[in-house]
């Protein structure tokens, strides 16, 4: 599995959300095809169940919305200012850290925090 944050970013949304259901459910969720679309489920409403407490976390967050304003290349800066600010937070999240910086990323921080940041989605602009 790819653990750094660099090659996480590389990665697609849908691969991101296939990650996080990996961890949510485990490899015991079987192997056909069909399944991914259950585990993208099961990944998009545990993100959205968590949004609160990632919002909390992150917007707002001095270091975050420094990052946000100049992400760095491929969003790395950024990704890395949200990853401190969830492990700060002490969330007890099943998902590692990086990974869910990575969503953040992907999704943007504009839909987490209601901004107008730049750094949204994985170009890092508006």
């Amino acid at each position: 599995m790819r653990n750094g944050l660099a090659e996480l970013l590389e990665l697609p949304e849908r691969e991101i959300d296939l990650l996080i259901a990996q961890h949510l459910v485990g490899e015991d969720f079987g192997s056909r095809e069909d399944d991914d679309e259950e585990r993208l489920f099961i990944a998009r409403r545990w993100f959205a169940s968590i949004q609160g407490r990632l919002r909390e976390a992150v917007c707002g967050n001095p270091a975050v919305m420094r990052a946000a304003e100049s992400p760095g290349e491929g969003n790395r800066l950024l990704a890395a200012a949200v990853v401190d600010a969830v492990l700060h937070a002490q969330l007890g999240l099943d998902v590692p850290a990086t990974v869910l910086a990575v969503k953040v990323v992907h999704a943007g921080l504009h839909q987490l925090c209601g901004t107008g940041t730049r750094g949204d989605g994985p170009s890092g602009s508006d």
